[in-house]
């Protein structure tokens, strides 16, 4: 970093699946955003039986105290990683002259909060704890990067962007397209949504 310059600011966002999350950093100010970075956060590949991405589904197979084990070890190995891979993703951005000042998380509209033996008899709590697995490894290495994360609803993704970002509703998507533009690809719907809970952790 030059000496005397500050560094500019960015946030990061997270679209979080089973075993890793797609990252977009951004930077901005006022009702404009850039695109700084994007890349997949690894978590727990699925490509080693055995440490299966799909933690909750394996640990059903199990003796209830065999698989309160499973989900522990998953949980710490998808934290190391995640933490590894961001604080590599940080770096790279201070490389650069930003500063990473917030993040955002999207999370489902259903928040899982029962004991694992009901979670594992129930297809649709183990869909759902999986994913709170993951965002918690996520919310977890942030945590440890000194980065305040915010948890963004996907319901609420799109209002709460045009609400950060000073525009209607009906027009983020026309911002996102712009966005996109100048990105350059990839620029699926991992990314437009990660974009969007940046943003509104930055400019909220």
């Amino acid at each position: 970093m030059v000496a005397g310059r500050r560094p500019g600011q960015a946030a990061l966002g997270f679209s979080v699946h089973t075993g890793w999350a797609c990252v977009v950093a951004v930077s901005g100010s006022g009702t404009s955003v850039a695109v700084l970075d994007r890349r997949r956060l690894e978590m727990i590949p699925g490509s080693d039986p055995e440490s299966p991405p799909f933690v909750y589904h394996a640990a059903r197979k199990l003796p209830l105290e065999a698989a309160g084990r499973l989900v522990r070890e998953s949980a710490e190995l998808s934290g190391a990683k995640a933490t590894a891979a961001l604080r590599a993703a940080v770096g790279e951005l201070a490389a650069r002259e930003y500063q990473v000042v917030a993040g955002g998380v999207i999370v489902g509209d259903r928040p899982v909060a029962a004991p694992l033996e009901t979670v594992l008899r129930s297809h649709s709590f183990v869909h759902a704890a999986e994913g709170e697995m993951f965002r918690g490894a996520v919310r977890s290495a942030a945590q440890a990067l000194g980065i305040p994360v915010i948890d963004v609803r996907v319901g609420d993704l799109r209002s709460r962007a045009a609400t950060a970002l000073g525009i209607p509703d009906a027009k983020v998507a026309e911002a996102l397209a712009e966005i996109g533009r100048a990105a350059g690809r990839p620029w699926a719907k991992d990314h437009k949504d990660a974009c969007l809970a940046a943003s509104i952790a930055l400019l909220t």
